[in-house]
């Protein structure tokens, strides 16, 4: 195997910038920055900010070096540093949902991401198992904060069991060492029946919550599993009467821990255990003030119910007048945006209609619409259709959930994921579906749908 290159790799130099009068050009890898190594992206950005004058050193093509001190006032140089590679996880989850994946997908889906800096940047949950000591004190150094951890179990043995690594036991000695550096987190715990819940989730909700000076918030979800577990550690579904039972159990410890923590929400409760249990979502005051872990689940229902209810009433709304389409979601969220689309439709007079679509490709116990492949929005549309005698106008448009289409090729620009390919543009469905696809298929307009009814509007607009 090929020894790793030092530095990084420069692919654009700015004109007239610091690094083009230095003589760095693309090609080059930046070495040092004030001496010390550039390890990425995220590390630039904080070797430069140090001071306003700093030493650089980087390696030319040739193995030549250079070298220059810049007067860069604690900004960039110039330059535009190639793609890190996301870190892979080595834990073995028995809820891993890589692991439950069907084959034939794009191989890019099949790699567990696990980096601290995507825990950082964009608030994806590391379970912090790649993260060695070295790594721990770059992120107190840097301040990386605040970074979002799976801890799923306080109890080592507990954890081990979950997470299926015997040295990942000892979650509370990471989490103790960047609270001691000033690393602030949002904790999140996957429950698995028999693995997690009873005494050993209690035993964690007390723990976190005494280093709650570290651990800004602590959500707990659902186990979510597919119809492809062949092979993996037998588990049971989250159903309706244990939703029913947690949601019943914990609902009133919310409000006892917000209470305790000057009325902010500690303790969150994802939105599935309320789906699944078949009952309404709690009113706002449940939910963090900024709606933290909204992206894990947490309060996207009332924050959409929110936003519903006064973009009713609001002028905009009538931009709707006369429309007919056709939203498709994840059966979970169904009844919900019903509901919202019938008030909608009394108000302004437009005509839309919501329909769960099957997830045939993860299995039917998936719900969210976000797990939605192409395929199973086609087959929703084309039944739907058949349910209105087969024409071919009867919407005017259909619209797909935001959340099913992938959106570039990884979390931004700069990091991707190994094995990802560049290129494949925004409107690629999980099973490499497009829009163009499905509109070419079923003979109508596809729009994503966006986070809200406003977004929505404007999407539909585009259309004319």
């Amino acid at each position: 195997m090929a020894a790793k290159k030092r530095g990084v790799l420069v692919i654009e130099v700015f004109p007239e910038s610091l690094a083009e009068d230095a003589g760095i050009q693309p090609g080059d890898r930046l070495l040092t920055i004030g001496g010390e190594p550039v390890l990425d992206q995220l590390n630039y950005q904080y070797l430069v900010s140090l001071f306003d004058e700093t030493e650089v050193a980087w390696e030319r093509p040739d193995g030549s070096l250079g070298s220059a001190i810049m007067e860069n006032g604690g900004d960039g140089l110039g330059v535009d540093l190639a793609e890190d590679a996301v870190k892979v996880c080595r834990q073995n989850c028995v809820f891993c949902f890589v692991q439950q994946m069907p084959k034939g997908f794009r191989q890019s889906l099949y790699l567990k991401d696990e980096d601290i800096r995507l825990s950082f940047l964009y608030g994806h949950f590391s379970t912090l198992s790649s993260s060695d000591d070295a790594e721990l004190d770059r992120v107190i150094r840097e301040h990386l904060s605040p970074i979002h951890v799976s801890v799923h179990a306080t109890d080592p043995e507990a954890r081990i069991k979950v997470v299926g690594n015997p040295k990942e036991g000892e979650i509370l000695r990471k989490i103790d060492r960047l609270i001691a550096g000033g690393i602030q987190m949002h904790t999140q715990v996957v429950v698995a029946p028999g693995y997690n819940d009873g005494e050993v989730w209690e035993k964690t909700v007390r723990e976190l919550w005494d280093r709650r000076e570290g651990i800004l918030s602590l959500s707990c979800v659902p186990v979510g599993l597919t119809a492809h577990r062949e092979g993996l550690p037998k588990l049971s579904d989250v159903g309706s009467d244990y939703a029913a039972d947690w949601v019943k159990r914990w609902t009133p410890e919310v409000r006892r821990y917000a209470q305790a923590n000057d009325g902010e929400p500690w303790l969150l409760l994802a939105d599935e255990w309320f789906t699944r249990a078949g009952v309404e979502v709690p009113g706002r005051s449940f939910y963090s003030r900024s709606w933290a872990q909204l992206e894990n689940g947490v309060g996207m229902i009332r924050r959409f119910q929110e936003h519903s209810r006064r973009f009713i009433k609001s002028p905009k709304a009538k931009g709707f007048a006369g429309r007919r389409a056709l939203l498709l979601t994840g059966a979970s969220f169904a009844p919900v945006l019903n509901r919202v689309l019938a008030e909608l439709n009394r108000e302004v007079g437009s005509h839309l209609r919501a329909v769960a679509a099957v997830n045939h490709s993860f299995g039917e116990m998936v719900t969210v619409a976000g797990l939605l492949c192409g395929r199973d929005l086609e087959y929703a549309a084309q039944a739907d259709r058949s349910a209105h005698d087969g024409k071919a106008d009867w919407v005017d448009a259909v619209v797909v959930p935001s959340s099913s289409l992938r959106m570039g090729t990884g979390p931004t620009d700069q990091y991707t994921l190994p094995g990802a390919s560049a290129g494949q543009g925004d409107s690629l469905f999980l099973d490499d579906l497009t829009l163009a696809d499905l509109a070419r298929s079923l003979g109508r307009p596809i729009v994503a749908g966006g986070e809200n009814l406003s977004q929505l509007l404007d999407h539909l607009r585009g259309l004319d």
